[in-house]
C-alpha cells in the first residue's frame, strides 16, 4: 500500500506529541559526528532532570515547529538550508546551532525556566562526515564559501575571514540574528501550547513553548526523544519519494540504538551492526555490516541487501524520532526526491 509522505509529516508531527515528561535524554555528546558538534550518543546520562515542563526538555534534540518562531513581534521564517535545533544537556549547558552556527552555553534549566548563562567553546568538529549532502540544503562550509568567493572575484582577491562570508547570505544572516536575539534576551520561562481536538479524535497533545522577558515565543518539536535507545524498532516502511511502501519481511528486522553510538539487529534475514552519528536534526551511519552470512527466503534476502546497501552508502538522513516510531529521510530538501526509512517499535503490533 503507497501512502504519502504528506500524511507522514502529519504522523511525525505526531511523534512530537508523545514526548511527554521525560527525566533523561541520549545527549549528543562524545565520540565522533557530524557538523556542530552532532556526535554519537553519550554512553550514559547521570543526572536528572527537573520535573513539569523543564522537565519534558531535558537531554532531548529540539527544533522549532514550523511557522511558530517570533521575534520583535514578527513571525521568522526558516531558510531552506538552515537547521536549528536545542539541546538541553545533563552537563548544565545548552548546546545546538542557530541555523548554520553552532553554539554552547551554561544553561539552568527548572521546571518552568531557563536561565543561560556564559557562552562557552562549541562541541568539537567531526571527524566522521556522511556523503556528501545536497548542497540545496546544507550549510555553507567555510571552505566552500572560500572556493565561492575565489571563483566570483578572481585568485588576487583578499580572502575575508569566515564570519564576513556568512554576510553572502542574507537571509541565513538575518535568521540566524533572530535565532540568537531569542534566546539571550533573558530567562526563558517553559510553558506548553495545547493543541486543537481533532474531531473523534484522541486527547490532545501539547508543545512545549518558551517566551522571553520581550515577549518574543518559540514552540518546539521533538527531534530526538531519548526513548529511542535501547527501544527494538522494525524497519517497517521504504519511504520513497511522496509515497510509501511496506517491507515484507519487517516481521524478522530489528533495530536497537544504543547510548554508546551503535545500533545492533538483523536485517531481514542477518545480524548486523553499525556506527550512527547524530547532528542535531540529522543523523548517518558509519561501518555497517552483517556479523552472520545465513541464508534465508527469497524476499528476506532481498529486503536485507536493499536495506544494507542504503545504510553502506553513509546518507544524510533527516529524522524524528522517540518510542512510538523513527521517520527517516534523506536531506535533500524535497519530498519528493527523498527516500528512506519508517521504524516502529516491536511491541506495536
Amino acid at each position: 500500500m503507497m501512502i504519502s509522505l504528506r500524511r507522514v509529516a502529519g504522523v511525525v508531527a505526531g511523534i512530537a506529541l508523545a514526548c511527554g515528561g521525560v527525566s533523561a535524554c541520549g545527549a549528543a555528546s562524545g565520540g565522533e559526528g557530524g557538523r556542530s558538534g552532532g556526535v554519537t550518543a553519550s554512553a550514559s546520562l547521570t543526572k536528572k532532570g527537573p520535573g513539569g515542563p523543564g522537565g519534558r526538555l531535558f537531554g532531548g534534540i529540539w527544533t522549532f515547529d514550523e511557522g511558530t518562531l517570533t521575534v520583535d513581534g514578527q513571525e521568522v521564517h526558516k531558510p531552506p538550508n538552515a537547521s536549528p535545533w536545542v539541546e538541553f544537556r545533563d552537563d548544565g549547558t545548552v548546546a545546538g546551532d542557530y541555523g548554520c552556527t553552532p553554539f554552547r552555553i551554561k544553561a539552568e534549566l527548572e521546571a518552568t525556566t531557563v536561565t543561560l548563562g556564559e557562552g562557552l567553546p562549541a562541541l568539537p568538529p567531526p571527524t566522521a562526515a556522511p556523503a556528501s549532502p545536497d548542497e540545496t540544503t546544507a550549510c555553507p562550509t567555510p571552505d566552500k564559501q572560500q572556493k565561492d568567493f575565489a571563483s566570483s572575484t578572481g585568485p588576487d582577491a583578499q580572502q575575508p575571514t569566515v564570519e564576513g562570508l556568512a554576510q553572502r547570505s542574507p537571509e541565513l544572516r538575518d535568521f540566524e540574528a533572530k535565532v540568537k536575539k531569542f534566546f539571550h534576551r533573558g530567562q526563558l520561562k517553559i510553558t506548553e501550547k495545547r493543541l486543537p481536538q481533532e474531531v473523534g479524535g484522541p486527547p490532545p497533545g501539547s508543545l512545549p513553548q518558551l517566551r522571553n522577558e520581550h515577549g518574543d515565543v518559540a514552540t518546539l518539536a521533538i527531534v530526538r526523544d531519548p526513548s529511542i535507545f535501547d527501544t527494538k524498532f522494525q524497519v517497517s516502511e521504504w519511504m520513497v519519494y511522496d509515497s510509501s511502501d511496506k517491507i515484507k519481511s519487517a516481521k524478522d528486522t530489528s533495530f536497537t540504538f544504543h547510548r554508546d553510538g551503535t545500533v545492533t539487529g538483523k536485517l531481514g534475514c542477518n545480524d548486523f551492526t553499525a556506527k550512527v552519528f547524530f547532528n542535531g536534526p540529522h543523523l548517518f551511519f558509519r561501518d555497517t555490516q552483517l556479523t552472520t552470512h545465513r541464508t534465508c527466503a527469497t524476499q528476506n534476502m532481498q529486503d536485507e541487501a536493499a536495506i544494507l546497501e542504503r545504510l553502506q552508502s553513509s546518507l544524510n538522513y533527516r529524522y524524528s524520532g522517540d518510542s512510538d516510531g523513527i521517520y527517516m529521510r534523506d536531506d535533500v530538501g524535497s519530498d519528493y526526491r527523498a527516500t528512506g526509512f519508517k521504524f516502529k517499535p516491536v511491541t506495536d503490533q
